[in-house]
């Protein structure tokens, strides 16, 4: 019973450590440290997973280092952009993507706005970027109501009146008065997208009762047209917001937009705004973002509703749905597992440059090229009626055009052609999962590539962690049961297997399960119990050396320390040598002599005698009176095969130590004493034997019994050995044969050996 509550109280304490470190790791899981840790986890299960084959068709248009040296320096004149929008449309692009923001007029080349205006509306293929400027922080309440009486109030006047420092207001007020202007304007537009600017200046005038000073004046003035402009584009590209469904999606007020000549041809737009996690890595991306009640997708988003014409977006808590899509000769809907926000995990291919086909800007540009120097020649050619080397030559440059356009149709026909940004050096390199320096416009592909696929990741939920975090709290508590090895192998194997196990999971079924806290319960846990069993059990091994240090040898104490399970009753057979030792005539000197004389020299002869069979890595058994007994060959592999003869050389030692004590006794005129040894060799049955709590080390069996019966026949001085010791012995020993003894339990006498000496 005992050991049994001891056993109980150390389950407890080690589950009570590891199911509070679960609990722990349950309330920091949402912490910006933790989600750090656990996302360094999730981009390394990109790295073990390696490259995945890719199904969607893109192409990636890269503005890379090879174009930039063959057509000089970013930006480039959009006559460029107009050549490649043309080239993909003519070689079958089915939609050309441009990561690249068209916000101004081409100042020094106004004509070129016009040529790719031109290219884009011909197409009818070209998708352009905008996005959202992060929102100015609104004024306080109090300041607003106070402008929006008196839009040209002072910030003089505003700060006596909100009693606020003069300093403070201006700085604040006219931050202000322009937040609450592009308020008011914007509003009007909602209204009527076709209000003139005249208009507007009569309903501030008229329904704000507002008196505008020059500044405010011409804040309107110069900002009406982004406005309207803003507006033209919101009407065109937006949806409107499904009800009360997307009230989650990140909102806000002012987008910047390309210019409205580009606006008007392209075939959709969408944003390229993406929030990095805590540590600066992408990896995901919002679908959807809302302005006042409208709603607009992610640029490649669009232009993937658009090829799998999907119509309708439905928005549930952690779900967006792509309503009715045609998608490989079926209509589905397609469900996309999001976060509270709206954004979805990206699915990352690979590593940049093996994951996606790719195709230097410059080489599609090549093609309008040849095209202009065979319309050269061409005309040279007929200008001075060619002759036969121009007709040659304009064969061959032929042949030229019609081989670049059949590699390059080969190449883009019916594929998403994405254009952006990769030469080294550019501002629209980010880290992802995968590499620190990623081009970002390879999130359009990735993201299309991972819906059209639906091979989504889903990260487990709170209750699956709750569970996990439980299961692993249990497995390493019961580990504290086990031996230490053990212990070590079994939360070794589990984190092993746990590893295992959430890569693959990711990497088949794309579910992410958290490591850290797993972990972080596996490492603190282990650590936490082995530190609790070590100062534990260190108190036990103290405990047991005290116990135990006067009666057992060195070598039994520290296997017992090393297993202190050896304290609980119970035995083994063994091969074991026992050894009696006994005082001749003890009793009639303990009569003529006084108690303590009698016990100082006892006590002289049993020290000595102990002091020997330490030397020699015995184990004490016990005193019974004058007589002690003692083994060799347990516990432990010590003497397994020489117990008999360390027996032996025990008691020779013995003996010629009592000789050493006789003489001294006899030269203090003291009376002598001496002792006889017994020792037999054989199977015994050793261990801890008495209750539990109080037991002693020791041997029983027939063979203790002839050891007892020839110590009793050993006369004074004498050390008697039975023939199984001798047959071990022999060849160490001097010995003489005496007479057989018969002995109860044996059914022929035993042959005996008087010891005289060593060899």
């Amino acid at each position: 019973m005992a050991a049994d509550r001891k056993v109980f109280l150390k389950l407890a304490i080690s589950l009570g450590i590891t199911f509070f470190l679960a609990l722990l790791f349950l309330s920091l899981i949402h912490s910006k440290t933790y989600q750090i840790l656990e996302s360094k986890a999730y981009d390394l299960r990109f790295f073990l997973r390696g490259k995945k084959l890719i199904k969607a068709p893109v192409l990636h248009i890269d503005i890379d280092d090879q174009s930039l040296d063959k057509l000089g320096r970013w930006p480039w004149p959009r006559s460029f952009h107009a050549q490649l929008v043309d080239t993909l449309a003519e070689c079958g692009a089915r939609a050309v993507i441009f990561d690249v923001l068209f916000t101004e007029k081409q100042s020094d080349r106004p004509e070129d706005d016009a040529l790719f205006a031109a290219s884009i509306a011909r197409s009818g293929i070209v998708y352009l970027s905008f996005y959202f400027p992060e929102d100015r922080i609104p004024p306080a309440p109090e300041l607003k109501a106070l402008l929006m009486q008196d839009i040209s109030l002072s910030p003089e006047d505003a700060a006596r009146t909100l009693k606020a420092d003069p300093v403070l207001m201006k700085e604040k007020v006219p931050l202000a008065k322009r937040f609450i202007i592009d308020e008011v304007v914007s509003g009007r537009l909602r209204v009527n997208p076709e209000i003139s600017l005249d208009e507007i200046f009569r309903v501030v005038e008229d329904t704000y009762g507002w008196f505008l000073f020059p500044s405010e004046d011409g804040y309107i003035r110069e900002n009406f047209n982004n406005h309207k402009l803003a507006r033209f584009f919101v009407n065109k590209f937006s949806m409107p917001c499904p009800g009360n469904q997307a009230g989650f999606l990140k909102k806000y007020r002012g987008l910047v937009v390309p210019i409205r000549e580009y606006i008007e041809g392209i075939r959709g737009s969408g944003y390229i705004n993406a929030d990095r996690d805590f540590d600066g890595v992408l990896r995901r991306i919002p679908l959807f973002m809302r302005r006042d009640d409208r709603i607009f997708p992610q640029l490649s988003l669009k232009a993937l509703m658009d090829m799998l014409e999907v119509k309708e977006i439905a928005f549930k808590p952690k779900f967006v749905i792509m309503k009715n899509a045609h998608k490989q000769g079926m209509v589905k809907d397609i469900v996309i597992p999001t976060d509270e926000n709206g954004s979805m995990l990206i699915n990352w291919s690979g590593k940049w440059a093996v994951s996606y086909a790719h195709v230097p800007y410059y080489i599609v540009m090549r093609l309008q090229d040849v095209r202009l120097q065979l319309r050269s020649h061409l005309e040279a050619a007929v200008s001075r009626e060619s002759p036969a080397g121009d007709k040659a030559l304009l064969e061959v440059m032929a042949n030229d055009e019609k081989a670049l356009k059949e590699k390059l149709t080969s190449l883009v026909k019916d594929k998403i052609c994405i254009v952006g940004l990769t030469a080294t050096g550019t501002q629209d390199l980010g880290a992802v999962p995968l590499e620190t320096n990623y081009p970002m416009v390879g999130t359009h592909s990735n993201l299309i590539d991972t819906i059209l696929r639906e091979n989504f990741i889903r990260r487990a939920g709170l209750p699956l962690h709750a569970c996990i975090f439980i299961f692993t709290s249990f497995i390493i508590g019961i580990s504290s049961l086990l031996r230490l090895w053990r212990s070590v192998l079994l939360t070794f194997c589990y984190a092993a297997g746990y590893f295992w196990v959430a890569c693959w999971l990711f990497g088949s079924f794309g579910i992410w399960i958290d490591m850290v806290g797993t972990f972080g319960i596996v490492l603190f846990g282990f650590t936490g119990i082995t530190g609790f069993r070590y100062f534990t059990e260190e108190k036990e091994k103290l405990w047991i050396k005290h116990a135990f240090g006067y009666y057992l040898s060195k070598e039994v104490i520290n296997e017992l320390m090393n297993d202190p399970a050896k304290l609980k009753l119970g035995g083994e057979r063994k091969q074991i040598s026992v050894i009696f030792s006994d005082v001749r005539g003890f009793t009639s000197f303990s009569e003529g002599h006084q108690p303590e004389e009698v016990v100082a020299m006892l006590n002289e002869i049993l020290n000595s005698q102990v002091e020997i069979l330490f030397k020699h890595n015995g184990t004490l058994d016990k005193f019974v009176g004058d007589e002690m007994m003692a083994f060799f060959g347990a516990p432990g592999e010590i003497h397994k095969n020489d117990h008999a003869l360390m027996a032996v050389r025990t008691a020779v030692e013995i003996q010629a130590k009592m000789v050493e004590l006789q003489t001294s006794w006899a030269n203090t005129k003291k009376d002598s004493l001496a002792i006889g040894v017994g020792i037999n060799s054989g199977d015994m049955v050793v261990g801890n034997m008495g209750s539990l709590e109080r037991m002693d080390y020791t041997v029983i069996g027939d063979n203790v019994n002839l050891a007892a019966r020839l110590c009793s026949a050993a006369g004074k001085n004498e050390i008697l050995i039975s023939e199984f010791t001798y047959e071990r012995v022999k060849d160490h020993v001097v010995a003489d044969a005496l007479e057989p003894i018969t002995v109860k339990g044996k059914a022929k006498p035993v042959n005996i050996y008087r010891v005289t000496g060593l060899k």
